[in-house]
């Protein structure tokens, strides 16, 4: 069978090693450990004992037992009626006298389940954060019918924005909102939502050459690494505080001539954003790139969780890999 020529082959891949391959490899294991993510401390507070702030009754599972079963359920890629014969197996299994949630009671829950995705910062230490956004599919057909045949039924998107520490690739902040909202509008939120931060470099790509995003990070002392676009001109009347950094890096690329643009980015290391690159693909192919939860309420738990679970299993540790000779 005749096949098409290929009009864009793929260029040939550098060959990287891991030095610390035995601890990574163990790293990897543990990911998979149930242990992990069914701590003793859970166990511990499996039972809620607060009383409830307004009317209404109150809650018999603590919210640290939810989130614990909504984090395996996650990981392990479990619908809501599988997640409760999963976790009533378990406590059977470790002869543990506990109940387990009724599924209908993850769902209600989830509503108004608060997970917060804290800065890992020392006293004084600037954050150096990198943003991206992916989309997430919530009603679609698959890839292959949609290229074979085309798509004939509705297909709905969330949007999932993310900010990484650069130094920790931990993700210290997090939205979900439709696929109409832009990526610089999304940034100026979370920005607001690191309020106790001090920014040092904040990396984006050119979804983020905005006046509003650029504002964003000149108010809080930020380093602005945004690439201008290829028709971009130094604004020379009047220009805003907030587009100075913008000017310096337009004159830089066009002195540069045919390759400006490539040493911009090596004098000002914006080779640093494939890093959030690198965590959207772990985080389609560890966790998918599906929203099995149809309420929006839960659809915005549902993905902060998994920012939380990448979270945890970067914990466990990364490879610590170098460039080698092809």
């Amino acid at each position: 069978m005749a096949t098409k020529k290929d009009t864009h082959p793929s260029k040939k891949k550098d060959k990287y090693l891991i030095r610390n391959w035995k601890q990574y490899n163990q790293s990897l294991k543990n990911r998979g450990s149930i242990t992990f993510w069914f701590r003793p401390e859970v166990i511990e507070k499996w039972y809620s004992w607060e009383s409830p702030d307004g009317p209404g009754r109150p809650k018999f599972y603590s919210d640290d037992t939810i989130l614990c079963a909504l984090m395996i359920r996650a990981v392990f890629h479990c619908k809501l009626r599988q997640l409760q014969g999963f976790i009533e197996s378990l406590i059977e299994s470790l002869g543990l006298d506990l109940d387990c949630s009724h599924y209908s009671v993850f769902c209600r829950r989830a509503k108004k389940l608060s997970i917060p995705l804290r800065a890992p910062l020392k006293p004084g230490e600037n954050l150096n954060i990198i943003f991206d956004s992916t989309g997430l599919k919530v009603f679609g057909e698959g890839e292959w019918k949609t290229r074979k045949h085309g798509y004939s039924k509705r297909r709905t998107w969330r949007k999932l924005h993310v900010g990484m520490c650069a130094d920790s690739g931990q993700i210290v902040v997090g939205a979900l909102s439709s696929n109409a909202v832009a990526d610089d509008a999304a940034m100026v939120e979370m920005l607001d939502s690191l309020d106790e931060c001090s920014l040092g470099e904040v990396f984006g790509d050119g979804a983020y050459d905005t006046i509003d995003s650029r504002m964003a990070i000149h108010d809080r002392g930020g380093r602005q690494i945004i690439p201008p676009p290829k028709n971009a001109r130094v604004v020379r009347k009047d220009p805003a505080p907030c587009l100075i950094e913008r000017n310096a890096a337009v004159e830089k690329i066009k002195e540069g001539g045919e390759e400006g643009r490539k040493l911009w980015k090596e004098a000002t290391g914006y080779h640093k954003r494939s890093l959030v690159e690198t965590f959207m693909f772990r985080f389609k192919t560890i966790l998918g790139g599906n929203l099995s939860s149809r309420i929006w309420e839960n659809q915005v738990t549902e993905s902060m969780i998994k920012l939380q679970a990448l979270n945890k299993m970067t914990e466990l540790g990364m490879p610590d890999s170098y460039k080698v000779a092809n």
